[in-house]
């Protein structure tokens, strides 16, 4: 007599299949945690008991191919097999005499025959319990709803057929054929069962043979699973063992690692390794395969690893994470959040070793992997310092340390000078190293606050470069030069008061460099101040003023290379359309050779400064016996001298 599912089938399947879980293919994850669960359970009351799971597909022409699934486990009574497999989540790991709360098993048995409703049209299961003089029992159930169950007569040949354990067949649905061949079977079973400690193999067809005239067609029985975890097993030296993981990195993860880290928390039964990787990867990108109590979790879980580790993919198997209710990922709780921060302790604690050490795979690790170690060294101290002393930060005087770029014999030694951003690095690089002077490039991610904490640091000096830095170090020139340029140098500075830079002339090497482009945190705060007290409202405008200071300095300053052959031309030349025209170029060349782009306004006074220079530059002989000029393309005729020529030696 038919029954009815304790629950609407069709909306169940539509629920699991598009809600719940990833795909159809979880459905032999699901049979196969039931079947090993099964022989768990047998086994604790019969340790002797066979521990075998096997797979088997049949076809035949014109009907629907038929999964097989068959396992020496705990086995059903009729009134079991009712009552656990027609009502959603009940579970034989929470019935009482089958072993109520134990942490060894994997699944929930309602759950999974549900599941295989996603890919079948029916299934039948035949099953025998433990219990001595248990009847074999029958029970079938159909995609429409409803399902059978019935004791076979012990002179029912079917009833000799089966023995204790549960076998389960699966009817493929005709648009889920596909998950039924044999080499999807065998490449779904692996990678959910690998690990399993349980025999588990599936049948495989076998070379077509010819012997004595006939043909044969010979069936073997392939094992996916293997008795020890890949971690855990023994091997006679290191580097075999380095190796074995290695190649198991190679097939399961599909890339070589740099160096494998072993990862163990027994109090809270998690093992496992970790693999660093070969290539350098975005942050926020560490996904990792899980394994429950050895059953594959998810090949791609979030969170099982410190966000600043995503220089490593691990494989973890664990028996006190939370799975989700899909089973393929781990609750964010309480106890993820302790195995995360253990784990980031021992990836730690490898990096703070390995990396410390003059070798091979240390350069490689830290060549491939420096963004993660900066992100790491941002938040902890003890990675600061291994950061500061072994990764290489790009510096005026090339590539260097920390611990080696505040290092030296003079005055200052101890001392880090960095820019906050490429482009303040930029300007002052070249005239930095020619004055022998160490300026660190922060400008990178992480960088500018890592140096901030460093500076925080017990034993440490480290300040961002200010433009009175290089204008001390930069030669000074003589008092009577100072005089001579003393009207040159305050008309530079009123041009450049619109652009909130000031303008100071030193002398430097190298001579090809006319002039560099300083940038001042602190004159840029004071004038932010500024703008914020002049738009502030009244009351706010005099509490900022009390921050104020009477003459703010300016944010950046133009420094004039007094040793440049074209710079001492245009200090030279008379204050007229020439000499702004000349400054401004030299101003937005030193902008553009800081790394700056040029805003339009800008790229268009720069052509107008060309036009002015190059009008008062080209001339033809005159007939009249005076001198064409052109200035913004219009003609001229005059007897002025070229201003560019006054004043040149």
């Amino acid at each position: 007599m038919s029954e009815r599912f304790q629950v609407e089938l069709s909306g169940m399947v539509d629920l699991l299949s598009r809600h719940l879980y990833s795909g159809p293919q979880v459905f032999l994850r699901e049979l196969i945690q039931n079947a090993v669960d099964a022989v768990t359970a047998r086994r604790e009351t019969d340790p002797g008991a066979a521990a075998r799971v096997r797979l088997s597909v049949e076809e035949a022409p014109g009907a629907p191919p038929v999964l097989r699934i068959v396992d020496t486990g705990i086995g059903l009574t009729a009134a079991e097999a009712t009552e656990l497999l027609a009502t959603i989540g009940r579970s034989s790991k929470r019935d009482a005499a089958l072993g109520t709360g134990r942490e060894a098993f994997i699944g929930q048995f309602g759950i999974g025959m549900l599941a295989s409703f996603m890919v079948a049209d029916r299934i039948v299961v035949r099953s025998r319990s433990c219990v001595p003089g248990a009847a074999a029992i029958r029970w079938a159930g159909s995609a429409d709803g409803t399902f059978e169950v019935s004791e076979l007569p012990e002179d029912d040949p079917e009833a000799g057929r089966v023995e204790v354990g549960t076998t389960v067949e699966l009817v493929a649905r005709p648009d889920a054929a596909h998950w039924f061949a044999t080499e999807t079977v065998l490449g779904l079973a692996r990678e959910y069962a690998s690990l399993l400690p349980v025999d588990i193999a599936v049948r495989v067809p076998g070379d077509r043979t010819t012997r004595g005239g006939g043909t044969t067609d010979p069936e073997r029985w392939r094992r996916v699973t293997e008795p020890d975890l890949p971690w855990r097993a023994d091997f006679a030296s290191p580097a075999e063992r380095e190796r074995a993981l290695a190649a198991y990195c190679e097939e399961v993860l599909g890339f070589t690692p740099l160096a494998s880290i072993d990862l163990s928390l027994p109090l809270a039964g998690v093992s496992g390794v970790a693999f660093v990787l070969p290539q350098a990867v975005a942050p926020g990108s560490g996904q990792h395969r899980v394994y429950m109590k050895r059953m594959l979790l998810g090949s791609r879980v979030d969170g099982v690893l410190p966000e600043w580790a995503f220089f490593a993919r691990a494989i973890l198997d664990s028996e006190a994470l939370s799975p989700t209710a899909s089973r393929e990922q781990v609750h964010d709780d309480e106890v993820l959040l302790g195995v995360r921060e253990a784990l980031g302790e021992q990836l730690k604690a490898w990096a703070m070793r390995e990396l410390r050490a003059p070798t091979a795979l240390a350069r490689r690790v830290l060549e491939t992997h420096h963004l993660a170690l900066r992100a790491l060294a941002v938040t902890d101290p003890e990675m600061l310092e291994l950061v500061a002393e072994v990764l290489p930060f790009e510096t005026s005087d090339g590539a260097m340390t920390l611990r080696e770029a505040g290092s030296g014999d003079d005055d200052d030694a101890g001392e880090i000078v960095y820019t906050a951003t490429t482009e303040a690095y930029r300007r002052v690089a070249a005239v930095a190293r020619a004055q022998g002077m160490v300026v660190v490039n922060a400008g990178y991610v992480y960088d500018a606050e890592l140096m901030e904490r460093l500076g925080r640091r017990p034993g440490w000096r480290v300040r961002e470069l200010a433009s009175a830095d290089l204008a001390h170090v930069l030669a000074t020139p003589s008092l009577a030069r100072e005089d001579e340029l003393r009207s040159a140098v305050a008309r530079a500075r009123a041009l450049l008061t619109a652009e909130d830079c000031d303008a100071v002339v030193r002398d430097f090497a190298p001579e090809s460099v006319p002039a560099i482009l300083l940038r001042d945190p602190e004159g840029e705060h004071r004038r932010a101040l500024e703008r914020e007290r002049a738009a502030a409202p009244e009351l706010w405008a005099d509490l900022l003023g009390a921050f104020a200071e009477p003459e703010p300095a300016r944010s950046r300053s133009l420094v004039l290379n007094d040793r440049s052959a074209l710079v001492r031309r245009l200090l030279a030349a008379p204050a007229g359309p020439v000499f702004d025209a000349g400054l401004r170029a030299v101003y937005l060349s030193a902008l553009m050779l800081a790394g700056e782009g040029l805003r339009a306004t800008e790229s268009n006074a720069l052509s107008e400064a060309l036009g002015v220079l190059l009008g008062s530059a080209l001339a033809a002989p005159d007939p009249r016996g005076g001198a064409e000029r052109r200035s913004g393309g219009v003609p001229t005729t005059d007897d002025t001298p070229d201003p560019l020529e006054e004043g040149r030696p």
